[in-house]
């Protein structure tokens, strides 16, 4: 007998129809008696439209920090046997489950933006350009906006300062009494300043930075930190701020100044990690330009960054008038001549209610009078 007689003779086909038959209607069997587990389906809660767009510029892994990480998930997992610990929520009908919801937050945002910037590639250009626009209340109750511009490579360049002019009451009654007085000039009148003999800094706490310094700060959020923690603590007594309140105050100079984007990226993340932040989109800054408002939980000091979260586009300070007596932790700010910050005379001058920077345009260009590509 051959090898596949003996086969034959083992298996023959009329046996191994009879046993797949038996286990065909014994396997359908305990299939249909066996209840099938419902399947859930996470669910994202669509965004606002400037959220979608913002999300969608970000690379993948600011996506992931955007809705992964901080991220508040409704919902329950279920042990059922055979689940797999599947994500589970209530539902009105079976047809329709109410799925688990995925909610934006401040900090996903700010470590979103912390992910664009460090993406940015290599800056290009010999002198940092920048242009705001501030407002700041007078003791008259008005509120003067004047625009500065700077060209800066470190050790030379040119400014504009006190451009455009203009003053507004929020009171008619304070209005009245200021032309009673032949309406005063409040506020100096434009100037060109030449920084081949000046040397810009930029004040942190107790620290004054030149440009190579400030482009020299960690990149790594732990040692960016370290370094304004030892800041904030030189800056003098028990009237300085609270850590996060200062790294607010940190933030509205590096965010806009020609630190690196590692720097930058980092000072972002030292931002969300701080307590009690809240946040608000659809909000506008002093221009009228759309972004989110990421506030501190006294409501002293809030930032507006635009709809990615990566750039800066407004500094407010909305809390009590600062008293001229105390220095709350060495922001900088002009002189009482009008001279520019960091000439070397500057004092501080205390916020008051109201006052903002909106942060018109940064960068890096080729020469004084150039100005860097819209973003």
């Amino acid at each position: 007998m051959t090898t596949d007689d003996l086969i034959v003779a083992l298996r023959p086909d009329d046996v191994l129809d009879e046993t797949y038959r038996r286990r065909r209607e014994a396997d359908l069997a305990r299939v249909l008696a066996t209840p099938r587990p419902r399947r859930t389906f996470l669910r994202v809660r669509s965004l606002p439209r400037g959220t979608r767009l913002a999300l969608a510029g970000t690379a993948v892994a600011g996506l992931v920090a955007a809705v992964a990480v901080p991220a508040a998930v409704t919902g329950t997992a279920s042990g059922e046997p055979g689940g797999g610990g599947v994500l589970s929520g209530s539902s009105a009908s079976p047809e329709a489950p109410a799925a688990p919801t995925v909610t934006l937050d401040a900090r996903s945002l700010l470590l979103a933006g912390a992910e664009r910037v460090a993406d940015e590639g290599e800056p290009r250009g010999r002198y940092w350009f920048e242009r705001t626009r501030t407002f700041e209340p007078v003791e008259s109750g008005a509120v003067v906006a004047h625009s500065d511009e700077l060209w800066y490579d470190g050790r030379d360049g040119s400014g504009l300062f006190n451009q455009d002019v203009e003053v507004a009451f929020a009171d008619r009654a304070d209005e009245a009494a200021w032309k009673e007085k032949g309406s005063p000039r409040l506020w100096p009148g434009p100037q060109r300043r030449d920084f081949s003999r000046i040397s810009l800094k930029w004040e942190v706490g107790d620290r004054t930075l030149t440009m190579d310094d400030v482009r020299r700060l960690p990149g790594d959020a732990g040692e960016l930190e370290r370094w304004l923690r030892a800041a904030h603590r030189a800056g003098g007594d028990g009237s300085l701020p609270s850590f996060p309140a200062f790294a607010f105050g940190a933030a509205r100079h590096l965010l806009s100044s020609p630190a690196s984007p590692a720097t930058r990226a980092a000072m972002l993340r030292i931002l969300a990690a701080q307590p009690g932040l809240t946040l608000q989109r659809g909000v506008t800054d002093p221009l009228g330009r759309t972004g989110a408002a990421v506030t501190l939980e006294d409501g002293a000091v809030r930032l507006v960054v635009d709809e990615s979260g990566a750039r800066l586009l407004a500094f407010e300070y909305r809390g009590p008038d600062e008293d001229p007596d105390e220095d709350p932790g060495g922001d900088p700010g002009e002189s009482p001549d009008g001279e520019a910050p960091g000439d070397g005379r500057t004092v501080h001058l205390p916020f008051r209610e109201g006052f903002k920077v909106a942060y018109e345009s940064s960068g890096w260009v080729a020469a004084p009078g150039a100005h860097p590509r819209a973003r």
